[in-house]
């Protein structure tokens, strides 16, 4: 038999307002770590330990949910952010691609063009008229 337990005292109810499963408080975790993080952090191993899971399963866990692994989430945040940067700011784009972590100018314009079909200086002159 079940043992009665607080939540069920009290009426558990999955349309309570506070209620977020247990996934999904995971996954705002994750993407909070990233948000935080994706600038000066690339290791997904950092991302694992402060979830207190393993590397594999996390990646696991964030195909099931996302689809994509926490390498691929990394990327994708980190040219979110370029775009921004390109289209918002003066920053120059060797600039840019120092506050991303890339240590090298080359290879930034390369990751950059391989995404967008374009290199960052063109892309930028694309939003000036």
């Amino acid at each position: 038999m079940l043992q009665e337990t607080n939540i069920y005292a009290r009426g558990f109810s999955l349309a309570d307002p506070g209620y977020c499963p247990p996934d999904f408080q995971r996954l705002k975790v994750l993407q909070s770590l990233i948000e935080l993080d994706f600038r000066y952090n690339r290791d997904i191993y950092v991302y694992a330990v402060k979830m207190g899971i393993s590397i594999h399963a996390l990646n696991r866990f964030a195909k099931a949910y996302l689809g994509r692994s926490v390498y691929e989430l990394l990327q994708d945040r980190i040219y979110r952010e370029a775009l921004y940067l390109l289209q918002y700011t003066r920053h120059s784009v060797k600039e840019i691609s120092e506050l991303l972590g890339f240590s090298d100018l080359p290879y930034f314009s390369r990751w950059f063009k391989q995404r967008n079909g374009q290199t960052a200086k063109v892309y930028r002159k694309g939003f000036k008229t």
